[in-house]
């Protein structure tokens, strides 16, 4: 089996740095977009065009795992957002209007998706796939208890997710990850759920506990210029981690100026439901890829030209192209998990290997059935519902505004 092992790119990379050539898949000379304001994402990409196509994301499932929102903004009205409640977290519609700090990231991480462009000062963030489903879970507010992370993922597949991101994480030491949320991104590719989250930014206090789980696409941002985020001392953000990059300084968001017109916000977090919605707009153009072909054409198809895989620990494997990313058929690629490197779980065996149940393990109406109840058994296994509480679904309309100002991405 081919894999792409983000540990041997790192190596090979450090090799052809030694020989005098430097990999970075990002532009060097790339275009300046920062004129088009807090929407210069949208130039970037090209995402209007796409848009204009037809392609929307439709049909599409996103789970966003995020903190408190508030759907009743103008910029999420006509979006289609079911709220789902955990046990273990806090109702993420409590807060009130006027709380901006509890509302802005999770807030703002669906308005990248599926905002309609509008907002209370007028022009608004304009998400990436604005015809998708979100199923909305408040997993990273305070107050939630324990780690809320797998049963809300074990939901949002049985719930028919398609994509998961993430823009968050938990503080806790990479020792400490929990093999429940292995087990549980296991059971999601198995699935074929695409998983995607924001690695920590350099100046963070939180351990991203995703970053270091196998399958999971780990993304970082760039600037209107395509060049990598920076740390507070000037330097380029470098993570061993990173997958792709993808716009996130100074982006659309809402909240972020204590008023729910558009402001501007930076960080891996704002990065991260772009990328969510890319893979979204793929699955809808490409509805016969399978999940790892669409993680393939996702890192193979960065940057401004086709050009061979490669890899750094600033650009990952390089900045995300959507009009690339929909052009190419993925069905070209392997139909092979490329995110996963070795030392780290889940293992390719545990994801896409599960073992044969023994005959004492299976019903006895299915024991000798034979090789064809497999499937099934697989099937029925992959997943475990969880209860959940409440079930609120939102479904928005409206219009209005904007505003330009500058906010620090909390995660």
């Amino acid at each position: 089996m081919t894999m792409v092992l983000r540990r041997w790119t790192a190596r090979v990379a450090a090799v052809v740095c030694v020989l005098g050539v430097v990999l970075v898949p990002s532009a060097a000379a790339a275009q300046d977009f920062s004129g088009g304001g807090p929407l210069w994402y949208m130039d970037a990409m090209k995402i209007q065009a796409i848009h204009d196509a037809g392609i929307t994301g439709e049909g599409v499932t996103i789970a966003v795992f995020d903190g408190a929102l508030n759907p009743e903004i103008a910029n999420l009205q006509g979006a289609e957002v079911e709220v789902r409640q955990l046990d273990a977290c806090p109702d993420p519609l409590a807060a009130a209007a006027s709380d901006f700090e509890a509302l802005r990231h999770g807030t703002s991480v669906a308005s990248l998706i599926v905002g309609n462009g509008t907002s209370d000062s007028g022009e608004g963030p304009v998400g990436i796939a604005p015809g998708a489903r979100i199923l909305y879970y408040g997993s990273l507010q305070e107050g939630c208890e324990g780690n809320p992370f797998p049963a809300a993922l074990d939901d949002a597949v049985a719930q028919g997710a398609d994509i998961v991101t993430m823009s968050g994480g938990n503080g806790r030491l990479v020792e400490e990850l929990s093999q429940e949320s292995a087990d549980g991104v296991a059971a999601a590719l198995r699935a074929g759920v695409l998983v995607v989250a924001s690695l920590p930014n350099v100046d963070s206090v939180w351990e991203g506990e995703l970053g270091k789980i196998n399958g999971v696409v780990n993304v970082a941002s760039v600037d209107a210029t395509a060049q990598a985020a920076k740390a507070r001392d000037g330097s380029d953000m470098m993570n061993d981690d990173v997958d792709v990059v993808a716009p996130g300084v100074d982006v659309a968001g809402v909240g972020w100026d204590r008023t729910w017109g558009m402001s501007t916000w930076s960080g891996n977090s704002a990065a991260t439901p772009i990328v969510a919605g890319l893979l979204a707009l793929a699955k809808e153009k490409w509805p016969d890829a399978t999940a790892s072909q669409l993680l393939q054409s996702l890192i193979r198809n960065t940057g401004s030209a086709p050009h061979e895989l490669q890899w750094s620990n600033t650009f990952g494997h390089g900045t995300v192209n959507a009009t690339r990313l929909l052009e190419e058929d993925p069905a070209q690629y392997p139909d092979e998990n490329p995110l996963f490197t070795d030392g780290q779980a889940p293992t390719l065996d545990e994801v896409y290997s599960a073992p044969e149940p023994s005959a004492s393990e299976m019903p006895e109406a299915q024991a000798g059935a034979g090789p064809q109840v497999l499937p099934w058994l697989l099937a029925g296994g992959g997943v475990v519902v969880v209860v959940v509480a409440v079930t609120l679904i939102v479904v928005l309309r409206g219009r209005r505004g904007r505003r330009e100002v500058v906010g620090d991405d909390v995660a």
